[in-house]
């Protein structure tokens, strides 16, 4: 009779066991082996991840910015270098255009002594005269040319400068965001 009451003794022991472990299984409960200390450092995983998926959509972002950024600073550039170019021209061109004004103008001279000395007829004064004026109207317009292309450059050079800092600022922007990731992983390190 000891035994079967100590076989009976276990037994309900045993189920007694058995009910509280499924209760606490359907429960949800964790078992209290550290409970609120593991679930704050879940948490606090939880809000390290969410900050590193934030940054690295910042960089993502960043990173799409920037090559555009990019893009648009190389067709400014290219924008800066062809109006330099064009000014450089116009100004040889001007530069041409003053010593033809000087040979005309001491051609003008000559043709006018040689007339005077009844040499030279009054329309070849006046064919070097037009030649002469149409070269003071050209000159005119190339100095035109030059002023405007001098202004357009100007402009261009500050919407480069603009684009420049701008990249910058991009740069510094992503930089910040970097080392904020960095610091994030070193304290997911520890």
């Amino acid at each position: 009779m000891k035994r079967s009451t100590l076989f009976t003794f276990f037994g309900v022991a045993a189920l007694i066991l058995l009910v509280a472990q499924d209760s606490r299984a359907q429960s949800g409960t964790a078992p209290s082996g550290g409970g609120p200390k593991q679930d704050q450092v879940i948490q606090e995983l939880l809000g390290e991840v969410r900050q590193l998926r934030i940054a690295l959509q910042h960089i993502s972002v960043n990173a799409y910015r920037g090559q555009v950024m990019v893009e648009r600073l190389r067709l400014q550039q290219e924008q800066v270098n062809r109006l330099a170019q064009q000014l450089n021209a116009v100004r040889d061109a001007i530069s041409d255009m003053k010593a033809a004004q000087i040979n005309a103008k001491e051609r003008l001279d000559e043709v006018q002594q040689q007339q005077e000395k009844g040499l030279a007829s009054e329309s070849t004064v006046q064919e070097m005269r037009a030649l002469f004026e149409q070269l003071k109207r050209r000159d005119q317009g190339m100095s035109d040319r030059e002023a405007q292309l001098s202004s357009q450059l100007e402009a261009e050079r500050v919407n480069l400068a603009d684009l420049n800092k701008r990249l910058d600022a991009l740069e510094l922007e992503m930089m910040t965001t970097a080392n904020q990731g960095d610091q994030t992983r070193g304290r997911l390190k520890q």
